[in-house]
């Protein structure tokens, strides 16, 4: 009897120093996923290079992947100019599953971001699911993969905000302003008019630099489609009337078909088409 309960006890005892084990291991891994959250928000290259495997692999919703490099040059170039500016990184619902060597985390993040510059810009907020596989090799805990997500962004939000760049938009275009075309125009942008002529953004920039002068420049019926997270296409008619550089006045009214992609937290021109509407 006496032996019974002695390996009992030692059972017992065994199998609670495993699950105390355990349970400090998840511990440092959670520890660890904070601090690799802190160090994303600072852009901290020299953190990543210490915890990420040589054989790490990262792979978006998108079906893009990139290396351990890739990923150190991304970050490098971020600090030195950031396209957009992270206000806030967190994680909700986590879980980690620690197997011996091998641990499995997973959880919600949830982002706050700026437009990078532009200080009065309204905060946007994005969030998904992430996996990340994580191995202790010499001692150390690394990542070698992780997986990302992203939620579904609110649409009627989404239509709200290109209902308001559109307005924005013509508002830069009716005074004028070069600096602001330089910014909203996406670098692949693409304009065609009613003749079938096409300009890219370093034409169209051109242009501003011997203005037009407009009386009116007025969109309406303004219609908005998005498509997925990143894109939405803007229909409009557009009444305009002013003086040319060379000065011969013009007045008329046309269709537009605008395309935004939502990049570097704002949204961007990528491309414009406009049809003459015969008076």
């Amino acid at each position: 009897m006496k032996k019974i309960i002695l390996i009992a006890t030692i059972t017992f005892l065994s199998t609670f120093a495993a699950f105390a084990q355990t349970s400090k291991d998840e511990q440092e891994i959670l520890k660890f996923n904070s601090e690799y959250e802190q160090a994303q928000i600072n852009r901290d290259a020299a953190f990543f290079e210490r915890v990420l495997a040589d054989d790490y692999t990262f792979s978006s919703e998108t079906g893009k992947t990139e290396n351990k490099a890739q990923a150190l040059e991304w970050l490098r170039k971020e600090k030195e100019k950031a396209t957009y500016k992270l206000i806030s990184l967190k994680s909700e619902d986590v879980k980690a599953k620690v197997m011996g060597n091998t641990a499995i985390v997973t959880g919600t993040w949830v982002a706050t971001t700026t437009p990078a510059g532009d200080d009065k810009a309204e905060p946007h907020m994005d969030k998904g699911r992430y996996t990340s596989v994580l191995e202790k090799r010499n001692g150390k805990w690394v990542v070698v993969a992780e997986h990302v997500s992203e939620a579904q962004h609110d649409r009627k939000l989404m239509e709200q905000q290109v209902l308001k760049m559109g307005q924005e938009y013509a508002r830069i275009i009716k005074n004028q302003d070069a600096a602001a075309i330089e910014r909203i125009l996406a670098d692949e942008y693409l304009y065609t008019n009613e003749r079938g002529k096409v300009k890219n953004k370093a034409e169209d920039v051109a242009g501003y630099k011997k203005p037009a002068k407009f009386e009116i420049f007025e969109i309406s019926d303004q219609k908005v489609r998005v498509i997925g997270n990143n894109a939405a296409v803007e229909t409009g008619t557009v009444r305009f009337k002013g003086t040319a550089n060379d000065g011969k006045p013009f007045d008329g009214s046309e269709r537009y078909t605008t395309t935004w992609v939502w990049r570097d937290g704002r949204w961007q021109v990528v491309a414009d088409h406009t049809s003459e509407i015969k008076q």
